[in-house]
């Protein structure tokens, strides 16, 4: 477990570094947002990354008093990425690239358009992958809004992906 923490804890700086190199291209460029563990098991195609920065991951055993470690990056270094994007390129634009869980979510006020589902699973699975690109978008709002100076319109885009 020691390894897999010095790698996940590793990777941040990196990708920072890549994002500089990136600015000094002088070119526009758009980044697709997601986190990532190589412990993760969430994703129905089989990936390790493609996750929202709001997770744990789970643990089957305990860990330095914990039964779940962070994700790569979580809200913080989403932040560093961002301002670290809009500081080195200045012209970018973002999407976030979260795939689906088996995680449900009820359909609260929405519930009657379902009444005449006898199966709401996917309804459900579909309301909480929403929440979740929601809740990562006005994240990555926030974290924009944190760097950014008032500019051009069009400047700098935070669009969620499907």
């Amino acid at each position: 477990m020691a390894e897999v923490e010095a790698a996940v804890s590793a990777a941040p700086a990196t990708v920072l570094d890549l994002v500089e190199m990136l600015g000094a291209t002088g070119k526009p460029v758009h980044f697709h947002l997601h986190d990532a563990h190589p412990l993760s098991t969430f994703s129905p195609f089989g990936v390790s990354d493609h996750l929202s920065f709001l997770t744990d991951i789970p643990l089957r055993v305990e860990y330095r008093g914990r039964r779940s470690v962070p994700v790569m990056f979580g809200p913080a270094g989403l932040g560093r990425v961002v301002a670290k994007a809009i500081e080195a390129i200045g012209r970018v634009s973002f999407a976030l690239e979260i795939h689906p869980t088996a995680e449900r979510l009820s359909l609260g006020d929405a519930a009657p358009l379902f009444g005449h589902w006898q199966d709401k699973t996917n309804a459900e699975q579909m309301n909480h992958w929403l929440s979740v690109l929601g809740q990562n978008h006005a994240l990555l709002l926030e974290s924009i809004k944190a760097v950014s100076s008032p500019g051009p319109a069009g400047r700098i885009s935070a669009v969620p992906s499907r």
